[in-house]
């Protein structure tokens, strides 16, 4: 009976051990993600600002993996780049949808021009008609 106890206590502790350690790991994942955020602001804010063309033509995934790289020595590079791709999805979201709103209003402005255009051809033709037709006054 006292083994069976002690059999139970071990699997109890056992259990609370790898949940300890699985937290552990779900902890530093979201540091990772974090730290990996607050990387993407730092390379983006570099190359926003930068002045040598020679920075401008190096690549922010480079840059963005060379500095999570030095923060976080343990991660390996396939590591490095899911977290990359996993930000940058995130960021990027909700461009499309800008991107798309830029798209509608730039056909709405050439419509708008066209029809300015079509207005102003049609009283031009308007003012030439009553030139022609005699006015009736009352």
């Amino acid at each position: 009976m006292l083994k069976t106890i002690l059999k139970l206590v071990i699997k109890v502790l056992e259990s609370k051990l790898q949940k300890s350690g699985l937290e552990e790991k779900i902890i530093k994942n979201k540091q990772y993600i974090d730290i990996a955020k607050q990387v993407w602001n730092v390379v983006e804010e570099n190359f926003r600002i930068t002045e040598s063309v020679e920075k401008k033509l190096s690549s922010k995934a480079y840059e963005f993996d060379k500095m999570m790289m030095d923060k976080f020595p343990e991660l390996s590079p396939t590591d490095v780049k899911e977290l990359r791709q996993s930000i940058a999805g995130e960021v990027n979201k909700g461009k499309e949808a800008v991107l798309e709103n830029s798209e509608i209003l730039k056909k709405l402005q050439e419509e708008n021009q066209e029809l300015k255009s079509k207005n102003i051809d049609l009283e031009s033709k308007l003012a030439a008609i009553s030139n022609y037709v005699p006015v009736e006054n009352k």
